[in-house]
């Protein structure tokens, strides 16, 4: 377990939810095998997304499982042309191995927001990672903009 993972399990155990977090025994989990294995829709599945910021920073949007970036969409809310964080810039900016992304514990150069794909699921259940490869957090969308504490909402997907 990496120290991104440990954190997250911490906070979100301070928070209640620890009885929430789900652990599969799987390495190399995806958002498809996630939804398999719970035997949901993918799209129910959270992703997170890791862009260079301005200044340094990073941008980290969480968005449903099945949303792609739109790229003028992204540019319109941000003002810049969405670029993906380098692998080692991800774990340096966000707190978090590329790959691992989610909405808990991200360090202060990384601001978090969540991408209203994920608000069609109000009234089920959504599934963010806790910054390992094998584990999720269930949670409704209403505690998830809760325990995430995002800027804000943003629509950059399609």
């Amino acid at each position: 377990m990496n120290e991104a993972e440990k954190n997250c399990r911490e906070y979100l155990a301070g928070c209640g939810m620890a009885d929430r977090i789900i652990d599969f025994k799987n390495s190399d989990i995806t958002a498809e095998s996630t939804a398999l294995a719970l035997d949901v829709d993918v799209d129910r599945i959270c992703k997170g997304l890791a862009f260079k910021g301005k200044g340094g920073n990073a941008v980290v949007v969480i968005a449903s499982g099945k949303a792609r970036v739109n790229n003028g969409k992204f540019k319109d809310v941000f003002g810049f042309r969405p670029s993906m964080l380098a692998p080692d810039l991800t774990e340096e900016l966000v707190g978090h191995v590329a790959g691992t992304i989610n909405p808990f514990c991200l360090k202060d150069t990384a601001k978090l927001y969540l991408d209203i794909s994920i608000r069609k699921h109000i009234g089920e259940t959504v599934f963010p990672g806790i910054g390992g490869e094998d584990s999720v957090v269930e949670l409704t969308v209403d505690e998830l903009e809760k325990l995430s504490r995002p800027q804000s909402w943003v629509d950059v997907t399609i």
